[in-house]
């Protein structure tokens, strides 16, 4: 006998409690768990973004004493390591499997977002440009170099700016004494090399 779907929202028809296209996606959720529980490890040591023991900030507006380790990634690696990684057609036969695959679903979810954190938002590229374009002068390399690194929080090294210049993504200011460059220029090409990477 056939039977709707008992995913929200799904009315695909089952002989189980949950269609094949919904068995599909819960296995694709609870494939990534065991990844995840490892790198939740490393997050949960990360005592520069734990929450604050009592829930917040003191009265004297200061942080108050922090938790030595990671709270939230704590809890994500424990909901994830309860998580029953039978296959998912092994769960579709389980009355309960939509709400189960809600939460391995919402765990999983949190955990990615824990560990590689929130999408960055949208940088205003020339925004940035013309910023920096009005407050630094042309540079020399051992100048710029931690010019970027305290300025815009970016690591590049001398050779970084020399292979660019050298594969035309800017020129030189200057050559002599030593070749200066436009600390917007190398910007964009930090940028530029930075989209390039993200689509290989």
């Amino acid at each position: 006998m056939s039977n709707e779907c008992t995913t929200q929202d799904c009315a695909n028809q089952t002989h189980t409690y949950l269609c094949n296209q919904c068995v599909r996606d819960l296995q694709a959720w609870i494939d990534k768990v065991p990844v995840l529980i490892q790198t939740l490890g490393v997050t949960i040591a990360k005592l520069d973004h734990v929450r604050p023991a009592g829930g917040g900030w003191n009265a004297g507006g200061k942080p108050g004493s922090t938790a030595p380790i990671n709270l939230d990634a704590l809890q994500l690696q424990e909901n994830l390591k309860s998580v029953n990684r039978t296959l998912a057609p092994e769960h579709a036969k389980d009355q309960y499997a939509a709400g189960v695959a809600w939460m391995i679903r919402d765990w999983v979810t949190k955990a990615e977002l824990l560990v590689s954190g929130p999408e960055e938002p949208p940088v205003n590229h020339a925004a940035n440009r013309e910023r920096i374009k009005g407050i630094a002068p042309p540079m020399p390399t051992r100048k710029l170099v931690p010019w970027l690194r305290e300025n815009a929080q970016i690591i590049i090294t001398g050779k970084d700016i020399r292979n660019w210049a050298f594969r035309g993504k800017f020129k030189a200011v200057e050559t002599k004494p030593s070749p200066t460059y436009n600390p917007h220029d190398v910007l964009d090409a930090w940028y530029e090399t930075r989209r390039e990477e993200s689509r290989t």
